[in-house]
């Protein structure tokens, strides 16, 4: 999805403003080999990339409490996968990223791994089958108008209904009715639209 033009890519919560002090505070070359690991956990169900053992050692080695470990890995995670879900170039991450706080070092550090890892990353989300998300086969619409009657003085609002014909990995057909105003239909519309740029920019 394409983020609007000067839209902050992150919100600057509590959490991730604690997240990028201590990320500042840590050596450019090594947040770049945690980064680096944390992008092959992106797009996975796996609760962590590190098993306990190396939290421990990255504890260690980062110098920091349990605590603090989690909110960078979790914050930088977080990164990851807006990059991800918005395609991001390396660029403009640099650039959202430092708009977030973090050092100007740190944020091409960052981006610099995002530039030679996405690739493998979007292509790998790009290729992954959502299991149980039926598929859509076809779609019949139609326009619906009501005819003015006596106490009306004008044509009520035209409808747009569209069936959504669905059916699963299990071959399960489903039929899914949807009912648009003009307004309704446009903003769909758009929202298809916006999808589309993210799936051709993934392309």
């Amino acid at each position: 999805m394409a983020e609007q033009e000067d839209a902050p890519l992150f919100q600057l919560t509590k959490r991730v403003r604690e997240a990028v002090s201590l990320i500042n505070a840590l050596d450019e070359s090594k947040l770049s080999v945690v980064v680096k690991r944390l992008v092959k956990g992106v797009g996975t169900k796996s609760e962590s990339v590190f098993s306990e053992g190396e939290l421990e050692q990255l504890q260690e080695h980062l110098s920091l409490t349990s605590a603090e470990l989690d909110t960078v890995l979790e914050a930088c995670s977080f990164f990851l996968e807006r990059s991800a879900y918005h395609v991001v170039k390396a660029p403009d991450l640099s650039a959202h990223l430092q708009a977030a706080g973090v050092a100007q070092t740190h944020a091409r550090a960052f981006s610099a791994v995002w530039q030679s890892e996405a690739p493998e990353l979007l292509q790998r989300l790009r290729s992954a089958q959502l299991s149980g998300i039926p598929a859509l086969q076809h779609v019949d619409w139609a326009l619906h108008l009501q005819a003015a009657s006596s106490s009306q003085t004008k044509v009520a609002e035209p409808r747009v209904v569209m069936n959504l014909n669905l059916s699963t990995a299990e071959d399960d057909r489903k039929l899914l009715p949807m009912e648009f105003t003009h307004e309704q239909l446009k903003a769909f519309l758009d929202r298809l639209d916006l999808a589309q740029k993210q799936l051709d920019a993934l392309s």
